[in-house]
């Protein structure tokens, strides 16, 4: 288990678990003026790790989720009840992690723990965020990432998979519709993030031609 900052006002918690396959699973925890926002909540076994870890930078304000899965969700249910703040996720999400239908790649519902508890990303929420929010659909429907512009550090969930030196997408799986994870990987040279932080993998350095390098690859 490793518990590093990765920037002036973020801090990254990454632990190796199982789920499937091996795996290791990291979550984002944003620090601004006191309080801390909680970027996914990976897996229940280290829920009460993440909520030490939240409560050392200053005071739980909210979850914000990148989408649904179990390796992003299967905490939440403890973090709430422990700390009572609100979860949000993309109103596009929200059917999903609500178990009201299942992902289109999917026969079976989700079973989230969270279930009617998860609150949209309204505008009204997003303006009050120290991020900003890009839908990025592909992996999932409702699929985020959150963009911290004065650290300019880039969270991206399971858009991509990442080494330390390259992009890589998302278990196939477990991906809705990947021609439409890897366009919306095209984000970040809009963007153009100094690190790119995915919940699988390492850190990376955003340059000019990472993603196209992605896209070819591919696509």
């Amino acid at each position: 288990m490793e518990f590093v900052q990765i920037s002036e006002h973020i801090y990254k918690l990454t632990y190796e678990t199982v789920v499937g396959m091996p795996v290791k699973i990291s979550t984002w925890y944003v620090v601004d003026d006191g309080d801390v926002y909680l970027i996914d909540t990976g897996m229940e076994d280290y829920a009460h790790t993440q909520l030490n870890a939240a409560k050392s930078l200053g005071i739980p304000n909210s979850i914000l989720l990148t989408h649904g899965h179990l390796d992003h969700i299967n905490g939440a249910k403890y973090l709430k009840d422990h700390l009572n703040i609100p979860i949000y996720a993309h109103e596009i999400e929200i059917p999903f992690i609500d178990g009201e239908k299942p992902y289109p790649n999917k026969v079976e519902t989700e079973t989230t723990g969270v279930e009617h508890q998860v609150e949209s990303l309204s505008d009204n929420i997003i303006k009050a965020l120290p991020l900003d929010v890009y839908l990025t659909s592909g992996h999932t429907p409702g699929h985020v990432i959150y963009h911290h512009k004065s650290d300019n550090v880039l969270l991206t969930g399971d858009l991509f998979f990442s080494n330390a030196e390259s992009l890589h997408p998302p278990i196939r799986k477990f991906t809705v519709d990947m021609n439409e994870n890897i366009n919306s990987g095209r984000i970040i040279d809009e963007i153009k993030p100094s690190i790119i932080s995915s919940s699988h993998g390492k850190d990376v350095k955003y340059h000019n031609d990472l993603y196209s390098i992605y896209k070819f690859i591919y696509e």
